[in-house]
């Protein structure tokens, strides 16, 4: 199997993986936060949602809140979500 890409919450430091999920839960070696490292595949739907139905302070939301907020705002769904 091919290694996977997870993607920091917090400062999109990139981590590889020999595994195939949603997400990991890991503290960045970067920056040293504690939270759910995206597979990057899920940070490109994210990204997808258009601008104007993105709340004011989207940049500075990390990326698992962002998705959190799209999924409770029924912007995506967890079939979007399949890594």
């Amino acid at each position: 199997m091919s290694s996977e890409t997870y993607v920091c919450p917090e400062c999109t430091t990139p981590v590889e993986r020999d595994y195939r999920v949603k997400y990991l839960v890991r503290t960045c070696d970067e920056c040293g936060t504690n939270g759910r490292f995206l597979n990057e595949s899920l940070t490109d739907v994210v990204e997808g949602i258009p601008e104007e139905q993105r709340p004011d302070d989207w940049a500075d939301t990390p990326l698992d809140e962002r998705v959190r907020y799209a999924l409770e705002e029924g912007l995506i769904d967890w079939a979007d979500l399949d890594p």
